[in-house]
């Protein structure tokens, strides 16, 4: 049920507050989950405990009984800490609320936002490759999925209210939806895995597969003193094609660096995080490794798709055609509920209006020093 707190739209516990003596089982919480959500006090609003996310146009609030997810956010995207949203804005928001309660076999997720979203058909369509099915034993209207093989779910969901398996590693799959949730709220702007950053007015993105080296690349750009505007996620707005600034905590996979950005590096105060693939990066914050580096929106001009790696780099221009829209389809959630052939269709027209090339890279400060000259030839 959704209702109103202080003139923001939350979602209600539909069970009482009161506590049950005898405690459930582990194994078998997920076959009774309206049970053991009235274990659990009814929402209540805490703006003092909730941190709020500034992504580009839209808000995300974290408020937070369980620790390690708060510290994952406070890490990952301490340079996007904000203000709360202002309730006579029309900005998009979500807030995540997390309760924890002793000696039960789950936690409490419930979301809150201005219209709700059917949590497991988001996440299956966001994390198709990760190998999550939807389950068929849950009951009341409630909505199950778990990793393929595996009989506990890893999670079980009914409207915004979600049951998270406590002995399970759930934060980085919860902390996923919410932000993703919240670049679905932006239909204006179009989220890409990649690379971006301004070379003098001139925007840029860096495009490629898996360990293809867009941090790598991006990060010997910034250290040269271009502005970075993340690593990871992309976002650029489908009028103007302008980029908009997405600073996570950037991520350094093993291997071989500019000078500069290993001498940074090492001065620095690194964490390591491992990835659902199983590889362990380390993590920095932007603002520490690159503190000269703005963030200053510009218009995309270029966009370098990255191919094998080369002993000297080199690039290639070419013209995109219908076939080369693959190499730059936005995140799923930018798909969410809308109309793909319009998705594709300003991909289609961002492509024709900027400079495109095949990067072979080679060593990071040579192929940094290729993209540079590539971009102030024009």
């Amino acid at each position: 049920m959704v209702g109103l707190v202080h003139g923001v739209r939350a979602a209600t516990d539909s069970g009482s507050p009161s506590v049950e003596a005898r405690p459930l089982r582990p194994s078998s919480w997920w076959l009774e989950p309206s049970k053991l959500l009235k274990r659990f006090s009814h929402l209540r609003e805490n703006s003092r405990s909730c941190d709020w996310y500034r992504i580009v146009d839209g808000f995300l609030g974290v408020d937070s009984e369980d620790l390690p997810l708060r510290q994952r956010f406070r890490t990952l995207y301490a340079e996007l800490l904000s203000e709360p949203p202002s309730p006579s804005e029309a900005t998009p928001w979500v807030r995540c609320h997390i309760q924890v309660q002793d000696g039960l076999p789950a936690h409490l997720v419930t979301f809150t936002a201005p219209s709700e979203v059917a949590i497991i058909d988001f996440l299956l369509a966001l994390f198709s490759h990760r190998g999550y099915v939807e389950m068929d034993h849950a009951a009341g209207g409630w909505r199950s999925i778990a990793l393929a093989g595996r009989t506990p779910p890893l999670l079980t969901a009914r409207g915004a209210e979600v049951l998270v398996d406590a002995r399970e590693t759930w934060q980085p799959l919860i902390g996923n939806c919410a932000v993703n949730w919240v670049m679905h709220l932006q239909p204006d702007l179009l989220f890409f895995h990649a690379a971006a950053l301004a070379i003098g007015r001139e925007g840029v993105l860096i495009a490629g597969e898996k360990a293809a080296g867009k941090s790598t690349l991006s990060m010997a750009l910034a250290a040269r003193g271009h502005d970075f505007f993340g690593d990871e996620i992309a976002a650029v707005r489908t009028e103007t094609f302008q980029l908009a600034p997405f600073r996570r905590a950037v991520s350094v996979r093993e291997g071989p660096q500019a000078p500069a950005v290993e001498k940074r590096l090492a001065e620095k105060c690194c964490f390591t995080e491992t990835f659902p693939d199983g590889t362990v990066r380390s993590r920095a914050r932007a603002c520490e490794l690159f503190p000269a580096s703005d963030a200053r929106p510009q218009t995309l001009r270029w966009v370098f798709f990255l191919r094998g790696f080369d002993d000297r780099p080199h690039a290639e221009p070419f013209r995109p055609r219908s076939e080369d829209l693959r190499l730059l389809m936005p995140l799923a959630c930018t798909f969410w509920g809308r109309s793909s052939r319009a998705r594709i269709a300003q991909v289609a027209r961002l492509l024709s209006n900027v400079h495109c090339y095949f990067l072979y890279p080679g060593l990071p400060e040579d192929t940094a020093e290729l993209v540079e000259r590539i971009v102030r030839s024009e």
